[in-house]
C-alpha cells in the first residue's frame, strides 16, 4: 500500500533483546483516514496488520525492498471490546504449525489489548511484479461495469455513512463482489489504499464482513475473530464469486473464487455491536 507523505503509521521502533519490536502507532486521522472507523473494524485491523509488519521488518533489518512479498494467511482475535484507538504495539516472530509467522498485539492509551493478529507470507524472488502479473490481469479484464453491478442494499451491510457496498445480496448461499479502482481505492473509497494491482487483505476482510452482516440480517455486528487463507491473487475490476460454506448464528465461512479458480477461504465470528462508530 502506498503511504502518505510524512511519518509512517508506526514509528519509534525499538528492537528488544528478545527480538520483539516495540513501536508507536499514529492517531493522525488526516494522514490515515481509516482511523475514522472503530479500532475493532476488520478494515482497520488488516491495514494495521500490513503497516505494522512493514515497519517492524524495516526495524529488524529484514525488509528487502528489491523483492515483492505477499500475505498468504492471517487470523486475528479481539481483546477488550471497548478498547480505543491503538497507540502502541508489539511485533514478534512466532511459529504457526511448521511455518514461520509473526504475531502483533496492539494496545490503546489505557494499555488495553485491542487485537492480537498473526500472519504468514511469501517473498518472491523478483520484484518484476508487473511482468509476471500481466497475463492474469489481462485475463481478468471485466465486462461488468461498476454502474451495472447489483450491490446489496446498504441497510443489510452495516455500513457507515462513508463506507461503500462491495457485495451483492445473498441468494441462498451465494453472492458476488466487485472491487474496482473506483470503489476500492482512494479517493473513490475513503478508507482503502493499496498498490492498485490487486484486491488486498483489507478488501477481502470487508467482503467477509459485509456477508456476515447479511447473515446477521443487517443487524450491527462486531467481528470478534477472523481468519483468511489466501492462495491466489484476486483481480480488481473483475466479479468475485462468494460461496457460504458454513454458517451459524454468530459465524460464517466463505470460499472466494474468480474466473472459476479458487482464491481464498475466509471465516468470521461476530457478536452484536453496541457502538455506532
Amino acid at each position: 500500500m502506498p503511504a502518505p507523505p510524512g511519518p509512517g503509521y508506526t514509528s519509534a521502533h525499538e528492537v528488544a533483546e528478545s527480538g520483539a519490536v516495540i513501536f508507536a502507532c499514529s492517531t493522525d486521522v488526516a494522514a490515515w483516514p481509516w482511523l475514522e472507523l472503530a479500532p475493532q473494524h476488520p478494515v482497520v485491523i488488516q491495514t494495521q496488520n500490513f503497516w505494522s509488519s512493514v515497519g517492524a521488518g524495516a526495524a529488524m533489518g529484514s525488509l528487502d525492498e528489491s523483492k515483492w512479498s505477499a500475505l498468504t494467511w492471517t487470523d486475528w482475535n479481539l481483546g477488550e471490546r471497548d478498547a480505543g484507538d491503538a497507540v502502541r504495539g508489539v511485533y514478534e516472530r512466532t511459529q504457526v504449525g511448521d511455518d514461520l509467522a509473526f504475531i502483533t498485539r496492539l494496545y490503546d492509551a489505557a494499555d488495553r489489548l485491542i487485537v492480537t493478529m498473526r500472519g504468514k507470507g511469501v517473498v518472491f524472488r523478483t520484484r518484476n511484479f508487473e511482468k509476471w502479473r500481466e497475463g492474469s490481469k489481462k485475463e481478468a479484464v471485466s465486462r461488468t461495469l461498476l454502474a451495472d453491478f447489483d450491490f446489496a442494499p446498504r441497510e443489510l451491510l452495516g455500513l457507515g455513512e462513508r463506507e461503500l457496498p462491495l457485495v451483492s445480496q445473498l441468494e441462498g448461499e451465494r453472492a458476488r463482489a466487485l472491487v474496482s479502482k473506483e470503489n476500492g481505492l482512494m479517493p473513490g473509497h475513503p478508507y482503502f489504499s493499496g498498490s492498485g494491482d490487486h484486491v488486498n487483505a483489507p478488501h477481502l476482510a470487508e467482503i467477509a464482513r459485509q456477508i456476515a452482516s447479511q447473515v446477521a440480517g443487517g443487524a450491527p455486528i462486531l467481528v470478534t475473530h477472523g481468519e483468511m487463507d489466501m492462495h491466489r491473487y484476486v483481480e480488481l475490476g473483475c466479479p468475485i464469486d462468494i460461496e457460504v460454506t458454513g454458517r451459524e448464528d454468530c459465524s460464517v465461512a466463505l470460499a472466494i473464487s474468480q474466473l472459476d479458480r479458487s482464491c481464498a477461504r475466509l471465516s468470521m465470528s461476530f457478536s452484536e455491536r453496541n457502538d455506532h462508530r
